[in-house]
């Protein structure tokens, strides 16, 4: 349809195109109207002139005379003088159809020479609501109406009533309008050009609505991309108006923050790299120096001790910066459940003895293995574990399991602690983000972004019997199906 438009190059001009539909819909709206009005009017008009016409009739057609009328009166002296007035006054006025009619529809008097007397007619336009008005002395007339082969006519009706006043029989004339049946005819084109404009207005509201409101809907879709870190992402809007406009600046922005982002990981890395040659060296100097002072009084000892500690804490932020700027590369692995969750406690019970918390592991060997990076989805687990472990009082208890949800996998590790200050959950995954002393900040910070790279997610919540809850969710798509998991050819977690 776009070849319909060529010069719809701009949001007004298609705005502009829209309400000019919407006023072209209006304005066949109101011509329906106006003929609708003015066969109205015509009808009336008509039926005026033949209610004049029929109650002449009436007048010059006396009661006692039409009740002399019997059947088979056709030739009789009266009933032929009667007819020669119809038929004058039928010459004056121009209305070829006048007939007279008794209560049981039979004719009394009729132009036509093929209607006899006592002929039954048949008159479905005479309506049961015009014989109140009849029976009180009052002429009516119908609207329009389709007689033969497409002739239109209106007919008008008045009353004859005999000398107590009760209706006795009703003069009849029915006269053909070809005004009428043009403006019928216009009518009826009317009908088929509305409906034409309303299917047209329809078709191009929806092409401008589509043209407008889908590649909107496709910029913001990759606002969000954007919005969630993933700079490669671009908007494909080819068109000349302004959402082309702004998709060209929006792809601009993006490869200006690609460039900026991948100048930031290099230089990040070189600078991490520039503070951990330091560092080592520092480190190595400082066990040599530890040599060296053996045997080292209790205060010497404590110092090179806190040296360690804070070099080590140095080493470990420096890694785990890096983990978070460096873009992931996932390696694909083929592991069960259980077996990165032992992998990660077995990691941490050094920490739990330490910290006199106990670590139980709820098994579930039901579960279909899942294709993830053992190595990084271990480093999430044991930063999870890690974590609860610190959170839990002496004597507290962290319960790590899995279980099988409607739409994946689920690895929740449960502790006993206080729970989470609700002040601190819309931060949790923010980097440089801690409420430790020792912290760096990163370690949620890279388990989400680890787990974002399955397609997966984490959700922090409080228990109602107290403690906090972790629950890191894989989708469906990473889990791998029997017949895969029996195949000897698949890769199991190395």
């Amino acid at each position: 349809m776009t070849q319909w438009f060529p010069r719809a190059r701009s949001i007004f001009i298609k705005q502009l195109a829209s309400y000019l539909l919407m006023i072209l819909l209006i304005s066949s709206m109101i011509s329906f109207m106006f003929f609708s009005t003015a066969r109205r009017h015509f009808e009336e008009e008509i039926g005026a002139k033949l209610q004049n016409i029929v109650q002449i009739v009436a007048r010059n057609t006396p009661f006692e005379r039409l009740n002399l009328i019997r059947v088979g009166d056709d030739n009789a002296r009266m009933v032929l003088r009667l007819k020669q007035k119809l038929a004058e006054i039928s010459e004056a006025t121009g209305v070829k159809k006048i007939y007279i009619f008794n209560m049981q529809m039979g004719a009394l008097l009729d132009l036509s020479p093929d209607t006899p007397i006592g002929f039954v007619y048949d008159l479905p336009q005479l309506h049961p609501s015009f014989l109140e008005p009849l029976k009180s002395g009052r002429a009516v007339h119908t609207a329009g109406y389709i007689k033969g082969q497409d002739s239109f006519f209106i007919s008008a009706y008045a009353p004859i009533l005999d000398p107590s006043g009760d209706l006795f029989a009703v003069v009849g004339v029915d006269a053909g309008t070809e005004q009428l049946k043009i403006i019928e005819h216009m009518r009826t084109r009317l009908y088929w050009i509305t409906l034409a404009i309303i299917g047209l207005a329809f078709m191009l509201a929806l092409y401008f609505t589509r043209s407008i409101t889908f590649p909107i809907q496709h910029i913001a879709r990759v606002a969000e991309q954007f919005g969630n870190g993933d700079y490669e992402a671009r908007v494909s809007v080819n068109s000349p108006d302004e959402l082309g406009q702004l998709s060209t600046s929006i792809n601009r922005m993006a490869e200006q923050v690609r460039r900026r982002d991948v100048a930031l990981k290099e230089m990040s890395a070189t600078v991490a790299h520039e503070i951990r040659n330091p560092l080592n060296s520092m480190k190595l100097l400082l066990s040599l120096l530890e040599e060296q002072m053996k045997p080292a009084n209790p205060t010497q000892t404590a110092t090179i001790e806190t040296l360690h500690y804070e070099i080590g804490k140095l080493n470990r932020f420096i890694s785990e910066f890096l983990t978070y700027s460096r873009p992931i590369t996932l390696a694909r692995d083929q592991i069960a459940p259980d077996h990165l969750i032992s992998a990660a406690l077995e990691m941490a019970a050094a920490h739990a003895q330490e910290h006199d918390v106990k670590i139980v592991h709820q098994t579930n060997d039901t579960l279909p293995d899942v294709a993830a990076d053992r190595l990084r989805m271990e480093q999430v687990l044991l930063n999870l574990v890690i974590n609860a472990i610190q959170a839990c009082p002496p004597g507290g208890q962290v319960t790590v399991q899995t279980r099988k949800s409607r739409d994946g996998i689920d690895f929740i590790v449960d502790d006993t602690g206080s729970g989470i200050d609700p002040q601190v959950f819309p931060h949790l995954f923010a980097p440089f983000f801690t409420t430790k002393e020792d912290g760096t900040g990163l370690g949620l910070a890279n388990s989400a972004k680890i787990v974002a790279e399955h397609q997966g997610t984490i959700k922090p919540e409080n228990m109602p019997s107290g403690g906090a809850r972790f629950t890191l969710h894989l989708p469906e798509t990473r889990l791998i199906s029997a017949e895969v998991k029996d195949d000897p050819h698949s890769c199991r977690g190395r």
